[in-house]
């Protein structure tokens, strides 16, 4: 297995998604989710805003695209520093939530599992 890459102290959200993530939580050392695929989407909302959204099939990422793909599974949308501070783990995506810096759309069962899923991250 391939280290898993550290995150960079000054790192963009957009750098974290086309150079990161993939290779993090693929290489994490967490047993991966057997069964899960989705399509999470990520629409930032500031600072070079755009949609990424996160191919998973059986726990691993096989894709992450700007494309507009149909019926993501959920939506997170939320601010470049709250996404930094969750992959940071200074903020909990439940927290987030709650105090309003997290607009979910989608499957909210899924949506809640992501405190577990943040640690791939």
């Amino acid at each position: 297995m391939n280290e898993r890459p550290e995150i960079p102290e000054n790192i963009t959200h957009a750098e974290y998604f086309n150079h990161f993530l993939k290779n993090r939580v693929n290489n994490s050392p967490i047993s991966k989710i057997p069964g899960l695929n989705a399509i999470i989407q990520f629409e930032i909302t500031d600072r070079g805003n755009g949609t990424w959204n996160i191919v998973v099939e059986n726990g691993f990422i096989t894709e992450i695209t700007k494309e507009t793909l149909e019926k993501p599974t959920c939506t997170f949308i939320l601010d470049s520093d709250t996404f930094l501070s969750i992959i940071r783990r200074e903020l909990t995506p439940q927290k987030a939530f709650f105090k309003g810096k997290v607009t979910i759309k989608g499957n909210m069962l899924l949506a809640l599992r992501m405190n577990i899923l943040v640690e791939y991250m």
